[in-house]
């Protein structure tokens, strides 16, 4: 009788055993997995360089910017996920088609803060905030962006400059962006 429960409780012990194992070898194996996946299938997209950037105002409180499109160069950097970054206020384009380019010293200066929010099974978000330090005061804007291809990013805005909302789109000058061959 004593050798027939010690027997059970070695098979019992064997099989308990042989569960965390397996439970630790197949966790082990989803790691390497899901590591793999991360690193080499789906790349994590490169922001880092210099984007061209055009605000659409669709709506506003101030009449006057209806229509208007504004252009920005931003130079932005990316540390993992975090977005950072700074820019100027190029030129206003106004609704007739006429453009005041602003002189680069009299060039209002933005700082940028965000974040990428990658999506593995839909697009990917870009979220960013920039502060600008306007000549009369200092607004923000924040944008939201998906990637459209592999230059260009696309979405919505919203302003404190006379309660401002409208597209935005950013276009990545090549010439000057990072190219680590890890370029979206």
């Amino acid at each position: 009788m004593f050798i027939l429960v010690t027997r059970n409780c070695i098979n019992y012990m064997i099989d308990i055993l042989t569960n965390v194992i397996g439970t630790i070898i197949g966790g082990l194996i989803l790691t390497f997995v899901l590591f793999y996946l991360n690193e080499y299938v789906f790349l994590k997209q490169n922001l880092t360089g210099e984007w061209e950037t055009i605000i659409s105002i669709e709506k506003t409180s101030f009449r006057k910017f209806i229509n208007l499109k504004i252009e920005y160069k931003l130079q932005l950097l990316q540390k993992g996920y975090e977005i950072v970054g700074f820019g100027e206020k190029i030129k206003d384009i106004y609704p007739d088609g006429k453009e005041y380019e602003f002189e680069p010293q009299k060039r209002t200066r933005l700082e940028v803060n965000g974040y990428f929010e990658r999506k593995y099974l839909g697009k990917s978000k870009i979220h960013i905030v920039i502060e600008e330090r306007g000549r009369v005061r200092e607004t923000s804007a924040t944008y939201f962006l998906t990637i459209s291809n592999n230059t260009e990013l696309k979405g919505k805005f919203i302003s404190t400059a006379a309660n401002s909302r409208g597209s935005v789109k950013m276009v990545r000058n090549p010439a000057l962006s990072k190219d680590d061959g890890n370029e979206f």
